[in-house]
């Protein structure tokens, strides 16, 4: 394996103009993700800054050679304006005809389901896009997503990609929890371009016979259904099953939460999902069979044709995931350059091409974890992989497959680290031996499954082919399971904020500065960033040891309450909450605030009350005393949970108190009702369902 010179030296910046864009675009993209500049000053940076650049050519000679550094400046500013406009047009929200707008409590909506229904464990999810609203006895074309729940009705055929409805029911928004630490699923959602959801009963929508959707869409459904059926037919079910799915057609629903975990423990998650390999292995696959074809530029141009063809439909047919993409539109330059243009680029130039081109296509991409992870394992191969494989000169032939396979794993790893400990808070020391397990049977299992859809008319073939793969995957979980269960497999609860993510990447780019191309100052900047590692570090533990607050958290079905003092933190709630998934709920929280459990200094605790640095909550998950006492009970917080049958008044009557906090385990209705009577005796409250986990300083 050879890669083109990873010296940046030695790569002239005309070689690879992308890179000189990529960049500022990307900046653009972020400043106006977390500043939402209004769009006039943005089309009035950029028209001016490419104006100002077209009118530098007509200054005298001397004035444009002293400043010769100012078109260049002009321009970028522009690109970075032009990321920022892209990304406000992407927002559904923005745009003329969004269904939000013009949506009263009444109007009607009709929907098409936008992709086949997912089941879980007590409704079927999907997405829906917003085709026109009934309003003022018209329907009005409109534009937006949905995320849909819909209940299981056995009685009521199960809705299909291209079913329309009419819904008479008002969306809800897409909420983030609020709690420390946790995902935000809001803003992945936003990225998805989903806004609301909806959660319909049977008697809430009316199914159309009239049926849209693409016929593309429809064919690639159809055929991801038959290799579905020819997998479950010869391989079977079980983990087996599941993992064939996912190898080859990127279908996730059937995957064992076991095996993903023990994947992810052993840092080879990305086997599972579709990436570039898999493309890659298309590619060589695609031209080692069409090598017969003779060399010419007809020729040529019918190898583009079919190779693309191939890459595309596959990319499709898998979901087009992030890394999909990638990989699709890097082949296809390859592709036009080697087959139809007879020309070779810049391998650099082609990566930051095929990210600029997918960020201009869709700017959210640049917060999605996958995107991110993808191009920096490619660009952390290509810069990194030829110097790790000359470290070591190997004369033995297998020795030197072996040495090559680590190699592209050490430089795949060195640059997707960072964000990996930033997202997912844990490192595995085993992923060596375990890609060294992994990469060559997913490979050989990949083309057995292929191979198993050719044999597929012949059925006693197509059951030993099914056999041998069951086995080869068998062996894979296996190897995989046995790394994961060995000692010290896993380092876990690894705080990494974004500060200390970037000052990681600037100490790799000195490391990789001075290593690389011999740049001596590469070295100050690595000292320099690590010097930053320390000081974020210590910044972060120091605001960790004089933390001190309650926390209840965003948890449906459950009462969690951490009580927080340093590095202590005591819970309070239902202990059956540590046997769910929403234990990583709490476990991200005390992560992300350094803590361990504990009984904190200050706390004390009766019954139903308790009391920390001079703060007292009380939960009721219960009715109220019948007989009123002489004396107002005093509490700073009252938590309602459980849904409990309390009056407001009433309650006024027994307690004094600041704060009313309705937990998020109770009914819907009922917390209506209980802020209407706050709204009416002007009573304080606070809807963790709605907004987020609740959290008081205490100090």
């Amino acid at each position: 394996m050879h890669f083109e010179s990873t010296a940046f030296t030695v790569m002239c910046w005309k070689q690879a103009p992308f890179l000189r864009l990529i960049f500022p675009f990307l900046a653009g993209i972020s400043i106006q993700l977390y500043t939402e500049l209004p769009p006039l000053l943005l089309l009035y940076t950029v028209v001016v800054c490419v104006c100002c650049a077209w009118l530098f050519r007509y200054l005298p000679v001397q004035w444009r050679f002293k400043q010769a550094w100012l078109p260049g400046m002009l321009l970028q500013v522009s690109v970075a304006g032009s990321g920022a406009l892209l990304l406000y047009k992407a927002d559904l929200r923005h745009q003329q005809g969004f269904f939000q707008d013009n949506r009263t409590d009444t109007s009607l909506v009709l929907l098409q389901i936008e992709e086949p229904l997912q089941p879980k464990a007590r409704s079927f999810k999907s997405t829906a896009r917003v085709i026109a609203l009934y309003v003022q006895h018209r329907w009005v074309p409109a534009k937006g997503n949905l995320l849909l729940y819909i209940s299981r009705d056995t009685m009521r055929p199960i809705l299909m990609y291209g079913d329309r409805l009419v819904v008479r029911k008002k969306p809800e928004l897409i909420r983030n929890n609020g709690n420390p630490g946790s995902f935000n699923y809001q803003q992945y959602c936003v990225s998805q371009q989903l806004y609301q959801q909806l959660y319909l009963q049977p008697a809430d929508y009316y199914r159309l016979s009239h049926t849209g959707g693409s016929a593309v869409t429809r064919w690639l459904l159809h055929a991801r259904d038959y290799c579905l059926s020819c997998f479950r037919r010869y391989i079977g079910t079980g983990p087996e099953a599941g993992m064939a799915e996912a190898l080859l057609i990127g279908y996730r629903q059937d995957l064992d939460k076991t095996v993903v975990q023990d994947y992810s423990n052993t840092g080879i998650v990305h086997i599972i999902a579709i990436s570039g390999m898999h493309l890659a292995l298309l590619y060589g696959t695609l031209l080692w069979c069409l090598r017969w074809l003779p060399p010419g530029k007809w020729a040529g141009v019918l190898k583009a044709i079919l190779i693309l063809g191939v890459l595309w439909g596959f990319a499709l047919l898998t979901g087009a995931s992030a890394s999909v993409l990638r990989s699709a539109v890097m082949f296809t330059a390859i592709t036009l350059g080697r087959f139809v243009l007879e020309r070779y680029s810049s391998i650099y130039n082609t990566l930051a091409a095929s990210a600029f081109l997918l960020l201009a296509y869709q700017p959210y991409l640049a917060i999605d974890a996958g995107f991110q992870l993808s191009y920096l394992a490619v660009l952390s191969i290509l810069l990194f992989y030829q110097p790790l494989y000359e470290l070591w000169n190997i004369k033995r032939k297998w020795m030197i497959v072996l040495w090559g396979m680590l190699s592209v794993s050490l430089a795949a790893q060195l640059m997707t680290t960072p964000v990996s400990l930033f997202y997912f808070h844990q490192f595995p020391n085993y992923f060596l031996l375990a890609n060294l397990v992994a990469v060559p049977l997913s490979t050989v299992i990949i083309y057995g499954e292929v191979i198993l859809l050719g044999l597929s008319p012949f059925p006693v073939l197509a059951t030993f082919a099914g056999l041998a793969i069951r086995f080869l995957i068998f062996a894979m979980n296996s190897c995989v399971r046995w790394l994961g269960a060995l000692p010290y497999a896993l380092i876990t609860n690894i705080h990494c904020s974004l500060a200390l993510t970037i000052c990681l990447y600037m100490l790799l780019a000195g490391i990789a500065l001075c290593w690389l191309s011999g740049w001596r100052p590469g070295a100050w900047l690595a000292a320099l960033s690590l010097w930053g590692c320390l000081v974020t570090r210590a910044v972060w533990l120091t605001r960790v040891q004089q933390q001190s607050k309650i926390i209840v958290y965003n948890v449906p079905a459950y009462t969690a309450i951490d009580y927080i003092y340093g590095q202590q933190a005591r819970f309070i709630g239902d202990d059956s909450i540590w046997q769910t998934a929403g234990a990583q709920t709490l476990l991200a929280a005390r992560n992300e605030m350094g803590l361990h459990a504990g009984v904190p200094n200050g706390f004390q605790r009766y019954q139903h009350y308790s009391r920390f640095y001079g703060r007292c909550l009380l939960i009721i998950d219960s009715i109220l005393p019948r007989k009123v006492p002489g004396k107002k009970l005093q509490a700073d917080y009252i938590l309602l949970t459980h849904n409990p049958r309390v009056d407001i008044n009433k309650l006024d009557s027994l307690y004094d108190y600041q704060l009313l906090i309705f937990a998020a385990n109770n009914y819907a209705k009922r917390i209506s009702r209980w802020k209407q009577a706050c709204e009416a005796t002007g009573r304080r409250y606070y809807v963790v369902g709605e907004q987020g986990a609740f959290v008081a300083e205490v100090r």
